[in-house]
């Protein structure tokens, strides 16, 4: 007999849809749950081999009289907090201040668990130090949210599982660079320091010196005076860019500032890809650039860029050959808009980016170490064959 004239498949399909609407949110649910958990898993694992390999090499290149592994456990915990932002006026200062304090204290830290290891090995371990800090907050911010979508927050829970593939995928990159950092070889954002390597060959020790992690140069090319900045290599470091830069502004008659850097390309663009431009060419949170551009205004210098392009990954990764190859032709570009400027110009060229991995000075580009593409070697192997 029919229940309100529905046919018992009527009655039944009615029933399966019902079930099906009760039952769709805690698939969508569980299956979020289970993605999100499996890459907080990973995440926090990473960090954990990472701290191990901290402590590994601090005990073999630092050689600590005491356990380095409660301080390098300890200092997972380590925040800088930004200045206040309500009144705007001199909060680069604040800023400036704030990260130079952090940079001394990472430095500090790496004194204290690895004191006998060398300069250059003790800056790599700074940058790995680092890079461990920046994927332990990345772990942690998904895991904080992971619980929060068990207490039944179903919409962070479906964000977070939407961003969980671009997390891995520069997150990996970045275990991968931490890995590269400890070993001394250079990763994509070396193209600068590269840059300004080659620049220095042949500089005949008219004036060099190191100041604030930089190594300075000053050489003639030509007609041209040239003062050229980059990171102190090959250990990993960035440098207080911004501080000597502005230091030689002051103390030099600049006429030009070229600045070169990695730049973050768009998807569909090819790596390795090299652009001029107008401006100030420096990542990070903007200390360094604005420091250097209250000089150019105040002297009113001219000034020219030269990037060259690469994904976050590749920035933060070993240095492929396509990267290497890019450098040698942004340094090609850097050469040519020297010899396009007036004759007795003084020019200033900074290399911006990492110098793990990069001598002060370069006399090829065949002195770096680069990762050997496995495509491009199946596309060789491929090739040979052919012919």
């Amino acid at each position: 007999m029919a229940l309100f004239g529905l046919s018992p498949f009527d009655i039944i399909g009615i029933l399966v849809i019902v079930l099906l609407i009760f039952l769709i949110p805690w698939i969508v649910r569980v299956r979020a749950l289970s993605s999100v958990n499996k890459a907080a898993l990973e995440l926090e694992n990473m960090v954990r081999e990472l701290e191990d390999f901290l402590i590994e090499i601090s005990k073999e290149k630092g050689k600590p009289i005491l356990d380095p592994s409660a301080k390098i456990e300890g200092f997972m915990e380590f925040f800088v907090v930004p200045p206040v932002d309500l009144d705007p006026n001199g909060l680069v200062r604040k800023f400036e201040k704030i990260l130079d304090l952090s940079e001394d204290r990472f430095k500090q830290m790496v004194n204290e668990v690895a004191p006998l290891a060398d300069a250059e090995t003790k800056a790599n371990i700074v940058m790995t130090l680092k890079a461990t800090l920046a994927i332990n907050d990345v772990a942690k911010q998904v895991r904080h949210n992971l619980e929060l979508g068990r207490k039944g927050n179903l919409q962070i829970l479906l964000m977070l599982q939407m961003s969980i593939p671009l997390i891995m995928r520069v997150v990996k990159a970045q275990f991968e660079g931490a890995k590269t950092f400890s070993e001394g070889k250079p990763i994509g954002d070396g193209a600068g320091p590269i840059v300004a390597g080659l620049l220095m060959k042949d500089y005949k020790n008219e004036y060099i010196t190191e100041i604030e992690d930089m190594f300075v140069a000053k050489k003639k090319m030509e007609e041209r005076d040239l003062i050229i900045a980059r990171a102190k290599g090959p250990g990993a470091r960035v440098g207080r860019v911004g501080k000597v830069v502005r230091s030689i502004l002051a103390k030099e008659n600049i006429d030009k500032v070229i600045t070169v850097d990695a730049a973050v390309k768009l998807e569909g663009e090819e790596t390795g890809k090299v652009a001029r431009g107008i401006g100030v060419v420096i990542g990070g949170p903007g200390v360094d650039k604005w420091a250097i551009e209250e000089e150019i205004v105040k002297r009113n210098i001219e000034l020219d860029a030269v990037i060259v392009k690469m994904s976050p990954e590749e920035a933060i990764s070993n240095m492929n050959q396509k990267i290497a190859d890019a450098s040698l032709e942004a340094f090609e570009l850097v050469q040519e808009l020297i010899y396009n400027s007036p004759d007795e110009a003084n020019i200033l060229v900074v290399g911006v980016g990492n110098s793990c991995g990069i001598k002060n000075i370069l006399n090829d580009i065949s002195e770096i170490e680069v990762k050997q593409d496995k495509i491009n070697e199946q596309e060789d192997k491929r090739g040979y064959l052919r012919r």
